[in-house]
C-alpha cells in the first residue's frame, strides 16, 4: 500500500495546484490552460516548495492526450468540415506550410540544423483549440461566420499534428546513414500503414461501433456508456501502438468512427469530463518543464521569439485565407484567433524532446512562447475590428473584401426554439411550434426519441441537455425559446440552469410534475412553469362554469 502514497499524493497536489491555477487564470479572464501551466510551474524542479514526481504525473498524462484526440475525433464532424471545406483545407495548409517554413528560416539564422528548425516550426503551427473555443463562447460568436471558420481551420491543423506526430519521428529515427531514398521508403510505409489503419477503422467501426453503443444505450446505464466509450479510445490507441503508430492517431480514428454516428454529442457530453481530468494533468506535466530560471536568463530572447510567434502566425494564416471569398471582418477574427499555441503542439515539442532533436532550450523557448500567445489571444480577438475596418481601407485589399458578408456555408439554426424531451408532451409542442414559423432543433437522451425526431425532419440532438457541449450542438446561443418537457425535475432544473447560463436571453418554458416543483424551476430560470395537474383541473373548472354560465 505505501508504494502507492506518492502517487495518490503527486496526483493530489498537481490537481489542487491545477484547481487554484485555474481559479486565478480565470479571474485574470485568462484561458485555464495558463492556469495550469503556471500549476505545473510551481511544482517543478525549478522552483522551490514541494517538488512533484512528473514521470508518475505524466503516465496519467498520457492517458489525457488519447481522451484528448479522442474527444476531437468526435467533434470532428465531415459535414461541417464540407461547408467551409476549401478555406479551412487549403487555406489551413498553406499556413501550416508557411509557419514551418519561417521557423526553418528562424532556426537556420541562429544557426540550429534543419531538422530542429522542422520541429520549431511544426511545434508553433497549430493553434489552440480549447482557447479558440473558451474564447468565441465567452464572446458569444461561436455560431458566427468567423468562429466556424475558426474552428474549422483549428480542426484541420490539429489533424495535420496528427500525421506530423506519425511522420517526424520516422525521419528523425531514419535520417542517419540511410540514403534519400530509403527514408522517403520508410515514410512512405509508415503513411500506408496509417491510411491502412484508419481506413479499416472506418469500414468496421461505422458497422460495428454504432450497433455496441446503440446495445449500451438501451441499457439506460450512464457509467457502462461512460466506459464503453473510454474502452474504445484506449483500445485503438493501444491497437495503434503495437502497429508501431503514434496512440493519439488511433484514439483520434476512434472519435471519428463515433462522429458519423447519433451518438457524438452524448459521447462529448459524457467523456469531457474524464478528458479535462486527465488533460489538465496534461498540462501541469508539461509546466512542470518551464525553466523560470531560464526565462529570468534569457529573457531578451523569449521576447523575441513569442513575437516573432504571434507575427508568424498571424502573417501565415492572412495568406492562407486571402485567395477566398471572405467578409473583412471573418478575415481579420481568423487572422488574430489563431496567434496561440495548440495544445497538440506540447506534444510534437515532447515527441521532439525526447528523440533528441529539441535541445531544452529550444523547448523552454516554445513553451514560453506559448504562454505568451494564450494570454494574448483574448486581446486579439478585441482588436480584431480595427484590423477589418483597416482592411477595407486599404486600396490593394477593398475590393477582396468589400461587399462579402461572410463566409460560404449552410445555414444555421438562427431565431429557433428548443425543444428538451421529445416524448409525447415535447412532439405535441414541437409541432405546433414548426406549424408557427419557427425553425426547432430537439434533444433527447434516449435514442429512440432522437430516431423519432430525426424521422419527423427536425435536427435532433442526442443527449443530456444540461450538458453545454449538447446544448451547443443545437445552437443555444441563437435561440429565441426554449421548452424543456422533461418529467423528472432533477435534469430539467439543471437543464435550465445550464441554458440561462449559456445564453441569458433566452425564454424558458417548463412543465413541472409536482407544484411544490415550480418555485425550484422558477428560480433555476424558467421564464413559464405549467404543471399539468393544475392545468387540467384550471381547464376542467373554466370550461364548467362556461356551460352554466357562470362568471370565472
Amino acid at each position: 500500500m505505501n508504494h502507492e502514497i506518492p502517487l495518490i499524493l503527486n496526483v493530489a497536489v498537481a490537481l489542487a495546484i491545477a484547481v487554484a491555477g485555474g481559479f486565478a487564470a480565470s479571474w485574470l479572464r485568462q484561458s485555464p490552460i495558463l492556469g495550469y501551466l503556471l500549476a505545473g510551474v510551481l511544482i517543478g524542479p525549478f522552483t522551490p516548495g514541494f517538488v512533484g514526481d512528473r514521470e508518475q504525473i505524466a503516465v496519467l498524462a498520457d492517458v489525457g492526450v488519447i481522451f484528448l484526440m479522442f474527444a476531437l475525433g468526435v467533434a470532428f464532424s465531415l459535414k461541417d468540415l464540407a461547408r467551409v471545406r476549401n478555406i479551412a483545407v487549403f487555406g489551413t495548409l498553406v499556413q501550416v506550410l508557411l509557419t514551418m517554413a519561417g521557423g526553418m528560416v528562424a532556426g537556420a539564422i541562429l544557426g540550429w540544423s534543419t531538422m530542429q528548425g522542422l520541429f520549431f516550426g511544426a511545434a508553433l503551427a497549430a493553434s489552440s483549440s480549447m482557447v479558440i473555443l473558451k474564447t468565441l463562447l465567452d464572446r458569444g460568436e461561436i455560431a458566427s461566420g468567423h468562429g466556424r471558420l475558426l474552428l474549422s481551420m483549428s480542426i484541420v491543423q490539429d489533424l495535420i499534428v496528427v500525421v506530423l506526430v506519425v511522420v517526424l519521428p520516422m525521419l528523425i529515427s531514419r535520417q542517419s546513414g540511410l540514403a534519400p531514398l530509403e527514408v522517403a521508403k520508410d515514410v512512405a510505409v509508415t503513411l500506408a500503414k496509417a491510411a491502412a489503419f484508419i481506413g479499416a477503422s472506418l469500414a468496421v467501426g461505422l458497422r460495428v461501433v454504432p450497433w455496441l453503443m446503440g446495445h449500451v444505450s438501451r441499457m439506460r446505464s450512464s457509467e457502462l456508456f461512460i466506459v464503453t466509450a473510454a474502452v474504445l479510445a484506449l483500445g485503438a490507441a493501444s491497437v495503434s501502438t503495437i502497429l508501431g503508430l503514434s496512440a493519439a492517431l488511433g484514439a483520434f480514428v476512434a472519435g471519428l468512427v463515433l462522429s458519423e454516428s447519433e451518438f457524438d454529442h452524448r459521447v462529448i457530453a459524457e467523456v469531457v469530463p474524464l478528458r479535462d481530468l486527465f488533460a489538465t494533468l496534461f498540462f501541469v506535466s508539461v509546466g512542470m518543464l518551464i525553466d523560470i530560471g531560464f526565462i529570468v536568463e534569457h529573457w531578451e530572447m523569449v521576447v523575441a521569439t513569442a513575437a516573432f510567434t504571434l507575427v508568424l502566425k498571424a502573417l501565415s494564416t492572412f495568406l492562407g485565407v486571402l485567395p477566398f471569398k471572405v467578409a473583412a471582418r471573418t478575415a481579420a477574427f481568423t487572422t488574430l484567433g489563431m496567434i496561440s499555441i495548440g495544445e497538440l503542439n506540447f506534444v510534437l515539442a515532447q515527441v521532439g524532446l525526447q528523440q533528441q532533436v529539441l535541445s531544452s532550450d529550444i523547448y523552454n523557448l516554445i513553451l514560453t512562447s506559448s504562454l505568451a500567445t494564450i494570454v494574448l489571444t483574448p486581446g486579439a480577438f478585441a482588436v480584431a475590428p480595427k484590423l477589418s475596418e483597416w482592411l477595407l481601407r486599404m486600396p490593394g485589399l477593398r475590393g477582396r473584401f468589400d461587399g462579402v458578408t461572410g463566409t460560404a456555408g449552410a445555414g444555421q439554426l438562427e431565431a429557433h426554439a428548443i425543444v428538451i424531451g421529445y416524448g409525447r408532451v415535447g412532439q405535441s409542442v414541437a409541432r405546433g411550434l414548426r406549424d408557427a414559423g419557427m425553425h426547432v432543433a430537439v434533444i433527447d437522451s434516449r435514442l429512440s426519441r432522437v430516431r423519432d425526431g430525426v424521422a419527423d425532419g427536425l435536427p435532433a440532438i442526442y443527449g443530456n441537455a444540461f450538458a453545454p457541449t449538447v446544448l451547443a450542438a443545437a445552437r443555444v446561443e441563437q435561440a429565441r425559446l426554449a421548452v424543456v418537457a422533461l418529467p423528472d425535475f432533477g435534469p430539467a432544473r439543471a437543464a435550465i440552469k445550464q441554458l440561462k447560463m449559456l445564453n441569458p436571453a433566452i425564454i424558458v418554458a417548463a412543465r413541472a410534475e409536482q407544484s411544490v416543483n415550480e418555485v425550484s424551476l422558477r428560480s433555476a430560470g424558467a421564464d413559464l412553469v405549467i404543471v399539468p395537474e393544475l392545468a387540467g383541473a384550471t381547464a376542467l373548472l373554466q370550461g364548467a362554469l362556461d356551460m352554466l354560465s357562470l362568471p370565472r
